[in-house]
């Protein structure tokens, strides 16, 4: 697997408990980059990339050195579409951090991807060049790009507390099969009495 954006490592310990071995993590902050390796000693050191995510895509090529990956996870920066952030500007820089990720999985060409992010990225607004919002969603550019790759795509909100985390975290996660297969959210575990 790629784990794109790895922060600790968080996503990649659940694939790694099914099996999954990391190609390559990358993050652009040293604490995350160090604190995934502490928390992953299988994935060789020099699997895991501090860089520049743009940068990390346009070398993806050098950096995989021959290795492959069946799938590409991550969850991209997402601030500007958090419903927290009460100025959720289009022009945040972060919220244009997807496009890499998209580029990396056309690159990689994986079976499968995994991305996250807050909830709010299911109702965040185009906005036009003038800053106003237009009756476009920042979802639908997404799913766009992953149908131009021909990649069948499912999405939702999951809550961590339906799945047996003592912790009520919504989160949006899309899956993408490149081979057209049946896919599907994962279905809860754990309900509320």
């Amino acid at each position: 697997m790629i784990d794109l954006f790895c922060g600790a490592g968080g996503l990649s310990l659940g694939f790694t408990q099914e099996g999954f071995v990391t190609t390559l993590a990358n993050d652009i902050q040293d604490c995350c980059v160090d604190t995934y390796a502490h928390n992953h000693p299988e994935t060789p050191r020099d699997h895991i990339i501090l860089g520049n995510i743009k940068d990390v895509v346009n070398e993806l090529d050098e950096l995989l050195d021959g290795r492959s990956a069946d799938i590409v996870i991550g969850g991209p920066p997402c601030q500007g579409f958090s419903m927290a952030n009460r100025q959720r500007l289009i022009d945040d820089p972060r919220n244009h951090l997807y496009k890499s990720y998209v580029e990396a999985v056309k690159k990689v060409q994986p079976k499968f991807f995994v991305m996250e992010n807050v909830k709010g990225l299911m109702s965040s607004p185009l906005k036009d060049e003038n800053g106003n919002n237009t009756t476009g969603k920042v979802i639908d550019v997404i799913l766009d790009e992953f149908a131009k790759l021909h990649y069948k795509t499912v999405f939702g909100v999951l809550d961590a507390v339906n799945y047996g985390v003592p912790q009520f975290r919504e989160r949006f996660v899309m899956i993408g099969s490149r081979d057209n297969e049946d896919i599907f959210l994962p279905l809860p575990t754990h309900f509320q009495t």
